[in-house]
């Protein structure tokens, strides 16, 4: 047995024992929807996936394609990293004469949206 306190612990005669942290990804397929960009996201929005949805919302912006729906429908968890990618994400697009809008969310989702205000200053129709 390792004296290490950092090597995984193995117990006697038994399997070995390790630490494995799943981390849940974010899914975002776009799409049209009139003239504007649909985002349909699935999974988890926080602290780990939140820089890279905000680098997307900024490339479309900036790319010619400032008018943003975001669909929530499939996205399970939202804190307030997410909430704040929203509300950046809707002023790249207003820089760029554009606009974001939030679509579908639901449960906990909707009631985060909800909570924090983001539903009133980003237009967000529950459906």
């Amino acid at each position: 047995m390792s004296t290490d306190p950092a090597a995984p612990r193995q117990a006697t005669g038994g399997p070995r024992i390790e630490e494995t942290e799943v981390i849940a990804p974010l899914v975002v397929n776009t799409g049209r929807v009139d003239d504007a960009v649909l985002l349909r996201l699935a999974g988890e929005l926080d602290m780990s996936t939140a820089p890279e949805l905000l680098a997307r919302i900024t490339a479309l912006a900036t790319g010619g394609t400032p008018r943003l729906v975001v669909d929530l429908t499939a996205l399970t968890f939202c804190d307030s990293a997410g909430l704040t990618t929203f509300v950046r994400g809707d002023r790249r697009c207003a820089e760029a004469g554009g606009w974001l809008r939030l679509t579908g969310a639901h449960g906990h989702v909707a009631r985060v949206i909800e909570i924090s205000g983001v539903d009133d200053s980003l237009g967000y129709r529950p459906s």
